[in-house]
């Protein structure tokens, strides 16, 4: 038994489109819960309904929105709990299975490998991007003390962030820059298995060996951000495996050209950058605790 885990906030549609590929493309003995992360619009109701007469998924609503990993880790419990699973697939509701043999191939890696997290490669169809693995980890606090000072340069740095907000809503100049990012991306992709990487947060699976150690699929503290290196982090840590494996394959439909034009680019990006820093003190204060505890 496999169970999906997909993540809802706000948009009915990306989240039905998701639950629909697997329903309709995927082969074998699933669930699929869908986490509302408490949703101020009526978008929980509109999937129950979608949903209602399939037995395969069920919709549960988190009674606070408090972040990707506690969202995540709400949907894992229940169903761990619920379906004693031997496999949690944890997804972004923005994605899409097109492998009809998906949970063989998964289950083929599980018995050569022995994982306890597996990333697929995941393709952004919109970036036209190979996802998987993360280039970026963070395993020792001097790595966090850089990653600290690069986004504390990019959230004090107004003026650049306002002059890059106005070129990315000209759409020659949009279509230019990233026509030449998609062209570089390309060359990305990896085609072999690599083991121990630090893999991408919008799909994570999870197997029986990880489930049976582990009551919460992510690190609970933090809200957004930094959610993939910190695991990354506690899997080397702990000694669980992590495997990239290509012959899984999930695309992501991330809407970055809407995401550029809409609202304040300036403001958006100090946001986050505001979100990674509290993610990285988080993040450090973990690593700090360890070393005190030897």
């Amino acid at each position: 038994m496999t169970c999906f885990v997909i993540l809802h906030y706000l948009v009915s549609e990306e989240t039905i489109n998701t639950v629909n590929s697997i329903l309709k493309n995927v082969n074998g003995e699933m669930r699929i819960v869908v986490v509302d992360n408490c949703s101020p619009n009526d978008s929980y109701d509109v999937i129950t309904q979608t949903f209602s007469n399939d037995s395969r998924v069920v919709v549960i609503k988190n009674k606070t929105n408090a972040g990707y990993a506690k969202g995540i880790n709400f949907g894992y419990n229940y169903a761990k709990e619920n379906f004693q699973p031997s496999f949690i697939v944890a997804m972004n509701n923005d994605m899409e299975i097109r492998q009809h043999d998906f949970l063989t191939i998964m289950d083929d890696i599980y018995k050569e490998t022995g994982f306890y997290v597996l990333g697929p490669d995941v393709y952004s169809t919109s970036a036209e991007k190979h996802q998987n693995p993360e280039t970026d980890h963070i395993r020792t606090l001097s790595e966090i003390d850089e990653h600290v000072n690069s986004v504390t340069k990019t959230k004090n740095n107004t003026i650049k962030l306002k002059i890059k907000g106005m070129l990315r809503r000209s759409k020659l100049i949009y279509n230019l820059y990233y026509g030449k990012k998609k062209s570089d991306n390309k060359k990305k992709y990896i085609d072999s298995r690599l083991s121990n990487v630090t893999l991408h947060g919008s799909c994570l699976i999870f197997s029986e060996l990880f489930i049976a150690k582990r009551n919460y699929a992510l690190f609970p503290e933090t809200e957004f951000y930094c959610e993939a290196q910190i695991l990354d982090y506690e899997c080397l840590r702990d000694g669980m495996l992590q495997i990239y494996d290509p012959a899984l394959k999930v695309y992501h439909h991330e809407d970055v050209a809407t995401d550029a034009v809409a609202g304040s680019y300036a403001a958006k990006m100090k946001k986050k950058c505001e979100r990674v820093l509290t993610s990285l003190e988080l993040f450090r204060q973990l690593m700090m605790e360890d070393q005190k505890n030897g």
